[in-house]
């Protein structure tokens, strides 16, 4: 039967759906950057007939379909979804709306199928679909927050499946949501080169990109330098760009990922939308497995006491919650920089004692494997102090020298000064590495406090070494008589206990520099000869 206009009028009335909103492109808000870019990449991408869009919340993706619709030739028919749309009838009744706020003659009889009050079964609702779509113009379909439809009844992934599978020629279908896309015909699909991908990675922002935020929509100005830096910590993340806004104003850019807090506005945004969505047991993985700085299966399985680290981190790919592998490092995984810090905040916060156990059973097994640097890492997490100091006097020697410093140092700086107050060993290996780099002020004031320590405790070994260094400080410093002094009382100690042959050596030799500068070149002669005497 031949459609007349009143019969059309009728379908189309008993077509309309709550929500028209969803069916309509937004306003685009003024306030945001546009990315030339993405939209050209985009634009690209129809092309082939599916393109997959697919980026964490806060990247821009519905921003970046907004400009794309706007600026395509043809009309773009949109759809945003939600979790009421898994029921295979009002993805059907919405779809059809979407088409027809475009071309109102879209589908007739898929509309006439849907208003029956007959059940549609989804062989026939795919072959009343490609039909409308064959017969029509060029379409472009927008599905935005397709990852609603992750738990969506088997029979609308049929017909979702279906449809693309047989999408005609001049027909493209444009799929974004936070998570990577299940569907069963994609693979296939991929290898035709009929799908095209832009991911999180694509979506972060450049450093040209950070200046243009800041001055033309955040009204702020940066340097190149600042943007460089706010592009390093958020990896991209234009959500938590805008959200890191107040902290920028307030420390002139320089942001620190550990003095992020709870009550940031940041990390109360990734709770909200990324982390209190999930299921118990994911938060309880995600939690512990950011306790290391990289995401091995075996050590979390170890770490975790688990079998399954390898699926949970695939199901967080597929959840698109921020696991990165980074190519220059030997292809390791780890999580996105903000997120993880998330993660480790919330954990400390939450439950400490858990936080705590992770990092020392965390620091044991990478000390089994003599990883030093990440297992120093998870005993200043853990506040294990004296730990740090079995490991410094394990090991600490080999990389001085062979001149790892600044990783020395690292560790030291991580310690507070509270802790390192009560730590003399650890006072003693900062001062020496303060001498190595020329700090020679800081080094003697912890030198001097070391020494009482050392004295109180009446270890003379210790005590000795703590002089040797603070008589090369006083030199470096040209108190030659005090150099002296502090190295003969050094000297003095090793050769009433029998101190070890290095150290004493050591001691004669410094002190053999410090007598030459002090104009007293024959005791000077007579200590550097006792080094060759001891050797």
């Amino acid at each position: 039967m031949t459609e007349t206009a009143e019969t059309r009028k009728r379908g189309q009335s008993a077509l309309e759906v709550p929500y028209p909103s969803k069916v309509r492109l937004p306003v685009r808000r003024p306030a945001i950057v546009r990315r030339e870019r993405l939209i050209e990449a985009l634009s690209r991408a129809r092309e082939r007939r599916i393109a997959l869009v697919s980026a964490p919340a806060g990247y821009g993706k519905t921003t970046l379909l907004l400009d794309f619709a706007q600026a395509a030739r043809e009309p773009v028919c949109w759809y945003a979804l939600d979790e009421r749309d898994r029921d295979a009838l009002t993805f059907l009744r919405y779809l059809l709306a979407s088409a027809r706020e475009q071309y109102p003659e879209f589908g007739s009889e898929l509309a006439a199928e849907l208003t029956s009050g007959n059940a549609i079964i989804a062989d026939r609702a795919v072959e009343l679909l490609i039909a409308a779509m064959q017969s029509g113009p060029l379409l472009t379909f927008v599905l935005d927050d397709f990852h609603y439809l992750d738990e969506a009844e088997p029979e609308l992934t049929q017909i979702i499946e279906g449809c693309l599978y047989r999408l005609p020629p001049d027909c493209h279908v444009i799929l974004s949501g936070r998570t990577q896309r299940q569907l069963g015909i994609l693979p296939l699909m991929s290898v035709r080169q009929e799908v095209d991908t832009i991911g999180a990675t694509d979506f972060s922002f450049t450093c040209e990109e950070v200046v243009h935020l800041f001055r033309d929509v955040l009204r702020r100005d940066v340097s190149l330098d600042d943007a460089q830096h706010l592009a390093n910590v958020s990896e991209g993340w234009a959500g938590a760009l805008v959200l890191l806004a107040e902290r920028v104003q307030m420390s002139r850019t320089a942001i620190s990922l550990e003095h992020l807090r709870g009550s940031d506005t940041l990390f109360q945004y990734v709770k909200l939308e990324q982390f209190d969505p999930l299921a118990n047991d994911l938060k309880e993985f995600l939690t512990g497995s950011a306790v290391p700085r990289w995401l091995d299966e075996q050590f979390l399985d170890e770490l975790l006491d688990v079998t399954d680290a390898e699926a949970r981190l695939n199901q967080l790919r597929r959840l698109n919650l921020f696991v990165l592998t980074e190519e220059a490092n030997g292809r390791r995984t780890r999580y996105h920089r903000l997120f993880r810090a998330f993660l480790v905040s919330h954990l400390r916060s939450q439950q400490p004692e858990r936080f705590r156990e992770l990092n020392i059973r965390g620091a044991e097994l990478m000390e089994k494997a003599e990883q030093w640097e990440e297992a120093v890492y998870h005993y200043i997490q853990a506040g294990s102090w004296e730990r740090i100091v079995q490991v410094t006097d394990r090991v600490g020697w080999q990389m001085f020298e062979e001149g790892r410093w600044d990783t020395l140092a690292e560790w030291l700086d991580a310690v507070p000064d509270e802790q390192l107050a009560q730590q003399p060993k650890l006072m003693l290996w900062k001062a020496r590495i303060l001498h190595n780099v020329s700090q020679i002020d800081l080094a003697l004031s912890l030198l001097s406090r070391a020494i009482a320590s050392f004295e109180a405790s009446q270890d003379w070994a210790l005590q000795a070494e703590a002089l040797v260094i603070e008589g090369m400080c006083l030199r470096a410093k040209g108190d030659h008589e005090a150099s002296k002094q502090a190295l003969k009382k050094a000297e003095a100690l090793l050769l009433a206990h029998d101190g070890p042959a290095p150290l004493l050596t050591e001691a004669k030799k410094q002190l053999g520099i410090s007598l030459n500068w002090c104009g007293e070149l024959k005791q000077a002669e007579t200590e550097l000869r006792g080094v060759l005497d001891i050797y």
